[in-house]
């Protein structure tokens, strides 16, 4: 019982000093990040990561209307574009995405996996 009190109350301390806000996606069987990650994986962004600070090869959520999603996109950042833009695609998918990440449509970098 002394164990979980004191995981509780470190968790707890993380959480009150940390100034970064994360949240959990769970990531939907599309396969288009397989074979790095599958559908039911937990996915850990931080939401605050700043867009500037982004480079080629990270994963990062993003959403953008004009896919008409009710979701969000996870997929690896491969090339630079225009106006500060990146390129973005799927893994495991032939082609890359149709549009370009752009600032107002980041949601934020993948820092963390849990692995179904």
């Amino acid at each position: 019982m002394r164990y979980l009190l004191l995981l509780l109350l470190l968790f707890l301390a993380g959480c009150a000093t940390s100034d970064r806000r994360y949240f959990t996606f769970d990531l939907p069987g599309t396969g288009s990040m397989e074979p790095a990650f599958s559908g039911g994986d937990l996915m850990f962004l931080d939401t605050k990561f700043p867009y500037e600070d982004l480079k080629l090869g990270d994963v990062v959520a993003y959403y953008d209307k004009r896919y008409n999603m009710s979701r969000g996109v996870i997929h690896r950042i491969i090339g630079k574009a225009p106006n500060n833009q990146w390129i973005m695609k799927g893994d495991n998918n032939v082609t890359k995405d149709k549009y370009f990440l752009r600032k107002d449509t980041y949601t934020g970098k993948l820092t963390r996996v849990d692995f179904k």
